[in-house]
């Protein structure tokens, strides 16, 4: 009988073993790139690009915190941060943040986009823990050529479901980054870019032994155009359409988790 209860006992650990071995977090992402119709080269279609992902844990507990993030935004969609005034390191991680990083490039100003970010917070060693946070994210053009700042929000205090249990204020430094090229439809190729960053450890640790996990994030980058010599170029804008899939865009997502995981999520939007 004993012999048993061991046997039984040695299945039961491995069991739970196996089970925090296959612990890992999910990813769903959406990109959407508006108008859909796409301009070329010589005369590109300023756009606006709105960009969502959700992340679970396959046990249910909190996920991993993410720390880097490569966020594609499909071939022939291309930067042109000249098209907006910019803000510096120093105003983008203001206690405030100043009101012309504030204002949107549409009208004069260096914000290109805003969103949110819903995240869970927790002990470290209590991944089962999930207190709830909810953060502002302004979107803000750098001074820096293809940069752009990921401004975090965070209060302790406000309404129901729109505070979070540590304060934030500070930005992301953000990349519009090459990752490729794609075949064009109708010959050649175009450019494929992503947005990519890292989160500082501040941000995933805001107290020693703390994580703050995301679970949720929504942004848009908005519709933003200038006139630069003849022709009107935007914030982001279409070049053209990718050859496959017909009719369609891909933009893939990499998430990097700070335990190591790497994981690729694809969307597809039309491009016509």
């Amino acid at each position: 009988m004993r012999k048993f209860a061991v046997v039984g006992l040695a299945v039961l650990g491995l069991l739970a073993v196996a089970g925090i071995a296959f612990a890992a977090n999910t990813y769903t992402s959406t990109n959407k790139v508006t108008p859909s119709k796409s301009g070329t080269s010589k005369k590109p279609t300023p756009v606006a690009v709105a960009q969502t992902f959700t992340v679970g844990e396959t046990t249910g507990n909190r996920p991993s915190p993410l720390k880097t993030y490569s966020i594609g935004i499909g071939p022939g969609i291309v930067p042109n941060t000249n098209v907006a005034k910019g803000c510096t390191s120093a105003q983008a991680n203001a206690g405030v943040l100043p009101a012309i990083c504030n204002k949107n490039a549409t009208a004069g100003g260096a914000k290109v986009g805003a969103g949110s970010v819903t995240a869970l917070a927790g002990p470290t060693n209590t991944p089962s823990s999930k207190l709830n946070c909810f953060l502002t994210v302004t979107l803000v053009n750098s001074t820096k050529k293809n940069h752009l700042w990921i401004r975090i929000d965070g209060v302790t205090t406000g309404p129901p479901g729109k505070t979070c249990v540590t304060a934030q204020h500070s930005s992301i430094d953000a990349t519009f980054s090459r990752t490729g090229s794609a075949p064009k439809k109708g010959g050649g190729t175009l450019p494929v870019y992503a947005v990519k960053f890292t989160v500082p450890a501040s941000l995933l640790h805001p107290l020693p032994g703390f994580d703050v996990a995301v679970i949720g994030d929504v942004d848009n980058i908005a519709k933003v155009s200038k006139k630069i010599g003849r022709v009107t170029h935007g914030y982001l804008e279409s070049i053209g359409c990718p050859k496959t899939p017909a009719g369609k865009r891909q933009g893939t997502t990499v998430f990097t988790a700070e335990n190591g995981q790497t994981v690729r999520s694809t969307n597809t939007h039309p491009c016509t």
